[in-house]
């Protein structure tokens, strides 16, 4: 009489997510390796209506640090963790490698790649918001401001700099936009029609990150096609952790770590 084994339990994986790139992330892996892992998908909660995967469970708040990430690695028996959040999501993506690194996790992060500069492209590259807030005066009079919804209020005073605020949706920060007004809208956005936007509202400067990516890039080449500055705020560093630049290297990642 032969016993059979028993079933292997599934690769438990925590994905912080957030992004277009954390929802195909999530597809790409249930796609591959099915039935053998459980995925579950963390959001910050802090974008209304989200666009979210079919069939990924999904958790909404924060943790409360890395010490509430452990709690909850442990609590829910989290084999790996991929941070997939955006590459400006700085407080998270180091309570994360935090967290990993205290109970010896395995941590994938997905930097995507920035954008690169072209000889056509007019980027005045700047370390933070609030240094390109101080130095948008001398760059233009009406700017697209497309940096997302945090640490706006650097922008506050500026009597000289009619802005174009594009968020995805309303800043929690208190922010007084007393010259300029608000944009509410979601990428991707096209070329056209950000060509559109820019000569309606007369803009002559760009503040932005360097996200990567292809959602937002138009702004960029219709920056270059028109031939307007782009201040840029530069990258955070990598946290210290598995990296991986594309989809791609995920999945290899992951496979070699349901090989072991």
């Amino acid at each position: 009489m032969s016993l059979s084994r028993p079933a292997k339990r599934p690769k438990h994986i925590l994905i912080f997510g957030g992004t277009g790139d954390a929802n195909r992330i999530a597809e790409d892996l249930m796609h591959e390796f099915g039935r053998d892992i459980r995925l579950q998908l963390s959001l910050a909660g802090r974008t209304s209506a989200p666009s979210l995967p079919d069939g990924v469970p999904v958790r909404i708040g924060g943790f409360g640090g890395p010490e509430g990430i452990i709690s909850y690695i442990r609590s829910e028996q989290i084999d790996l963790v991929i941070d997939a959040t955006h590459p400006y999501a700085i407080e998270i993506s180091g309570n994360v490698a935090q967290a990993c690194q205290a109970v010896a996790m395995p941590c994938i992060q997905y930097y995507r790649p920035g954008w690169k500069k072209t000889d056509r492209d007019n980027w005045i590259e700047v370390r933070s918001i609030e240094e390109a807030a101080r130095i948008l005066p001398h760059h233009g009079t009406r700017a697209l401001i497309a940096c997302g919804a945090k640490n706006l209020h650097a922008f506050e005073g500026l009597e000289k700099t009619w802005l174009l605020v594009r968020t995805v949706d309303a800043p929690r920060d208190p922010f007084d936009l007393a010259y300029g007004e608000w944009l509410f809208a979601r990428g991707p956005f096209s070329i056209e029609s950000e060509t559109e936007l820019l000569e309606r509202h007369d803009i002559d400067v760009i503040v932005c990150k360097n996200s990567g990516g292809d959602a937002t890039f138009a702004k960029i080449e219709a920056a270059r096609n028109l031939g307007l500055p782009v201040i840029m705020i530069e990258r955070p560093g990598a946290e210290p952790v598995t990296q991986a630049t594309s989809r791609e290297i995920i999945l290899e990642s992951v496979q070699k770590f349901l090989d072991k």
